[in-house]
């Protein structure tokens, strides 16, 4: 069975849309923008092209923001190999080849960009007024924390567990993504696809505002001067934020494990950091208890509303159960093989 990593490169946040995949892409040869009707026929001939891959290669599968089920790209690093659909061509132009699937197909290409564009800028509006209230939940955290012994928490991870690894002869690279994002579903997330290889899990607790993001950014900075790649899985709400990152030389994962993705230590190499329980004096939270109250109750109101409008996005979608694509594997060799794809 083939391994697979999952993730997200793009998506709709607070501070607005943003898209990863250069960071992703950079040492790819053979670069692929796939021209389909819709997402859905898109998302077919991916998930058949992944079938028909030698089961000897992990595929790093890239998710679609918009529809749950739906698949942004692949890529085959034994390969050198990446098939991506089109909102990464103005990313990837230069080096890249187009498959045209529509040529194939009896579906005409929808022109639905600027509904879709209302759609994203009212969801990004929503997130964002979100966002401010949750930064000043944060502020009100940060009065209440002992960064002091933060950081002496972290500087003791780094030179417990990080130091002894000896450094490698090689420039490191760091690959940002997400782990999760809102779609017109609902929010959406990889991250047990992403825990479930690597043997040693982190859990950071605490609340908005009480260093989690800075503990990692600390170890990312650390790894990558030891010449280890890292996996940076940005926050899909405050991009400003850290969720995760991923050491897979080291066999390491350092995970934000607070709502709204809580996890607790369930394996024998799991761990738990509560920094707001070691370092926070509590006294200024507790004295706002009412305020942090409203400010979470206008959070998800407009988070909420947010993706209400994302949902809109469903009206858009193609359906491949009215048309007539099937897209067996032969047919998807048969494509690649017009392309010249090296597989």
């Amino acid at each position: 069975m083939k391994k697979q990593i999952e993730y997200f490169v793009r998506g709709y946040t607070g501070l607005g849309e943003v898209n990863y995949i250069e960071s992703n892409i950079k040492e790819i040869k053979d670069v692929y923008i796939l021209k389909a009707a819709n997402e859905k026929t898109a998302t077919l001939f991916l998930k058949q092209f992944i079938n028909i891959l030698d089961d000897k290669y992990t595929v790093e599968v890239i998710k679609n923001p918009d529809y749950a089920e739906a698949l942004d790209g692949v890529i085959v690093r034994n390969k050198s190999l990446a098939i991506l659909t089109t909102p990464f061509i103005k990313y990837v132009s230069s080096h890249s080849h187009l498959i045209d699937l529509t040529k194939y197909t009896k579906l005409p290409i929808k022109f639905i960009a600027k509904k879709r564009k209302e759609i994203i800028e009212s969801t990004i509006d929503y997130f964002s007024k979100s966002l401010e209230c949750h930064k000043e939940i944060e502020k009100i955290h940060k009065k209440d924390m002992n960064f002091e012994i933060a950081d002496q928490l972290k500087n003791d991870f780094i030179e417990e567990k990080i130091q002894s690894y000896p450094n490698l002869d090689k420039q490191a690279h760091t690959y940002i993504r997400m782990f999760g994002t809102n779609t017109s579903e609902g929010i959406v997330s990889c991250v047990d696809n992403l825990l479930e290889p690597i043997e040693n899990h982190v859990f950071l607790k605490g609340a908005p505002g009480t260093g989690k993001s800075h503990f990692m950014k600390q170890v990312s900075e650390e790894v990558i001067k030891k010449g280890y790649d890292v996996e940076v899985y940005k926050c899909s709400f405050d991009t400003r934020s850290i969720d995760m990152i991923i050491i897979r030389e080291m066999g390491y994962c350092l995970f934000d494990s607070s709502s709204p993705h809580d996890y607790d230590p369930s394996q024998r190499n799991d761990y738990m950091i509560n920094l707001l329980e070691v370092a926070s004096k509590k006294d200024y939270a507790k004295q706002n208890e009412s305020t942090i109250k409203e400010l979470k109750a206008n959070h998800d109101r407009s988070f909420n509303n947010g993706l209400i409008e994302l949902a809109k996005l469903q009206e858009l979608a193609g359906s491949i159960e009215n048309s007539e694509i099937k897209l067996t594997n032969d047919e998807v060799k048969s494509i690649l093989a017009d392309y010249t794809v090296n597989y």
